[in-house]
This record gives structure tokens, C-alpha cells and sequence, in this order.
């Protein structure tokens, strides 16, 4: 009976230790099943400036060419806020704080808010699309 429970249980911590080895967090961009379509005039050169308020981002999305390097500022016009680019190196690029933001992959990245910024900070929001 004892070899039995001790069976059961070493199952079930093997089956509890391989779901949490799991990696569902790729370094790949997260593409929408509809990507978005940018025009040339959208893509930003040279520099990006990603405007935060209360809760929300000025748009709903940014676009730069992959391999091009961009000096990324978030300017908040209300609150502190911040800003993380999933599934890229770049996870905290802060107010008023310029940063090199160069991303080879093309694809579609949600950004969210970096900073806690109160009751609306989960959905705060938006995308950078990379265009080839």
C-alpha cells in the first residue's frame, strides 16, 4: 500500500515539475492572427516618442524598421510610467529616460506599462510593430 501512495505521488510531483518547466515565453514576437498594417509615414526614424497618461498610451501603436536603432523616450504627460517591450531585452525603459531600442525580428510586440500607476496600470497597453 505504501509503494503504492509513494508511486502516486512521485507521479504526481513528476507531472506538477514538467508543466512548470514549461517555456510558453518565447523570444519571438506575439503576431495578431490580422497583423497591422503600417505605412511608410508611420514608421518611425531616428527617434520614438511613446506619450503615457493616465492608464492609457497616446496610440495604439508604434511602428520602426527591424535592424534600425531608435532612441525610444516615453514622455508622461500625467503620472509615472514606464514601458516593457514583451519578449524583447528591453523591460523598463522609464520616464524622460532615453534608450537605443534596436529589434532584428519583425513581428508585432506588446508593450505594456512598466511602472505601477494605479487602478488602470493591468490594461495599459499598446504595440510596436516591426516592419522588415
Amino acid at each position: 500500500m505504501k509503494k503504492w501512495l509513494v508511486l502516486a505521488l512521485v507521479s504526481a510531483l513528476m507531472v506538477v515539475l514538467m508543466a512548470c518547466g514549461s517555456n510558453s515565453n518565447s523570444n519571438k514576437p506575439v503576431t495578431p492572427a490580422a497583423p497591422i498594417e503600417v505605412s511608410d509615414d508611420e514608421i518611425a526614424t531616428g527617434s520614438l516618442i511613446i506619450t503615457a497618461s493616465d492608464w492609457k498610451f497616446d496610440k495604439e501603436y508604434y511602428a520602426i524598421r527591424a535592424g534600425e536603432s531608435v532612441e525610444l523616450t516615453v514622455d508622461s504627460i500625467s503620472g509615472a510610467h514606464g514601458v516593457e517591450i514583451m519578449n524583447t531585452e528591453y523591460n523598463n525603459i522609464i520616464n524622460n529616460k532615453t534608450t537605443a531600442v534596436t529589434i532584428t525580428e519583425p513581428g508585432t510586440y506588446d508593450i505594456r506599462c512598466s511602472v505601477p500607476c494605479g487602478s488602470g496600470h493591468r490594461t495599459m497597453t499598446t504595440k510596436l510593430v516591426v516592419v522588415a
